[in-house]
């Protein structure tokens, strides 16, 4: 039994040898206690003094074949445990390495599924997920290094049980590095995907407001006095002040749009979408001169009314007064 080199084809059938071996290494250890008993009780029989049953040399020499017996089954036990310690070790390795690989095509084919997202809203739940895969891939790098280190030691002891060793290093290393790449290159493309739709979605705001602030400035509402005209006149300035603070968010577009990824920045759709930002910027900005404009001239026309109006007051006073008066006859 100790001599066999069955070392098992797999871990299973290693611990089920080491759990075999167990039993035996405490077989061996309960027959060495017996053998101890029986060595000390055969040498009492060499000692005797006058009458021996038997050459007391003949008694030594039987006590140290038997020592001697134990002695190397119990250097054989310590051999197949080791070699047995060995082969676990190995085919931990082996495991370890399949699981590494198994987890390693499981990640590439969900990155060659996954795709980049179609919305804001889609891209950020994709980042999400990414950002988790990669706290998997880190958690699993230091597994993968610490069975890397277990391959070292097997392939320092240099014993004929590491065949394929180095090959399988070789092999996850590689897979493990191109996954690392794919990995990286699928974070870049959904940076450059949220790049995208977070500047979509800005242009779209942009557009929501200049198109509210296009309706506010080409209204057709002057006010039907002094006091309106110059109250909706208030209002009017406080909106080409904020058209005025949107200007450099629409000189901006240009600047970002040159920030985006090739395949973004150079669509067509995106293209004409700033060009149609920076147009309705241009119309809002030229009605809203326009509006003020025509606010100040109603303005104007207000005034003058009212000023004529007081005029005619006083005339009609006047002219009252004058009707009224008494001419004198003498001075």
């Amino acid at each position: 039994l100790l001599v066999s080199k069955e070392l098992g084809k797999h871990l299973l059938e290693v611990e089920d040898l080491l759990q075999k071996h167990g039993l035996l290494e405490a077989d061996i250890s309960a027959q060495t206690e017996r053998v101890h008993a029986l060595n000390a009780a055969a040498l009492k029989f060499s000692e005797l003094e006058g009458y021996q049953p038997c050459d007391p040399q003949i008694i030594c020499n039987r006590v140290n074949h038997v020592q001697t017996c134990l002695e190397e089954l119990q250097e054989l036990a310590a051999k197949r445990r080791k070699e047995l310690e060995d082969s676990r070790q190995l085919w931990t390795f082996f495991q370890e390495m399949e699981e590494a690989e198994a987890w390693i095509r499981e990640k590439e084919q969900i990155l060659a599924a996954k795709g980049c997202g179609r919305d804001l809203s889609s891209v950020l739940s994709l980042t999400s997920k990414h950002k988790t895969m990669l706290g998997e891939l880190g958690k699993r790098r230091a597994l993968l290094h610490q069975t890397m280190k277990k391959g070292e030691k097997i392939l320092a002891r240099k014993s004929f049980s590491s065949v394929g060793v180095q090959e399988k290093m070789r092999e996850v290393c590689l897979r493990w590095k191109k996954l690392e790449e794919v990995t990286g290159l699928h974070q870049q493309r959904l940076e450059e995907a949220l790049s995208f739709f977070q500047f979509s979605a800005e242009t779209d705001d942009l557009v929501a407001w200049l198109q509210d602030a296009y309706r506010i400035v080409s209204s057709d509402d002057f006010g039907h006095d002094d006091y309106s005209s110059q109250a909706l006149l208030r209002k009017h300035r406080a909106v080409v002040d904020e058209v005025e603070k949107h200007r450099a968010a629409v000189l901006s577009l240009r600047k970002q749009l040159a920030l985006l990824a090739p395949d973004h920045r150079q669509g067509v759709d995106i293209q004409i979408r700033v060009v149609e930002v920076e147009q309705l910027y241009g119309e809002v900005a030229e009605v809203a001169v326009l509006r003020t404009q025509w606010l100040q001239d109603a303005l104007a026309v207000y005034r003058m009314f009212s000023e004529v109006h007081a005029c005619e007051v006083w005339v009609d006073e006047k002219e009252q007064w004058l009707e009224r008066m008494e001419v004198p006859e003498e001075l």
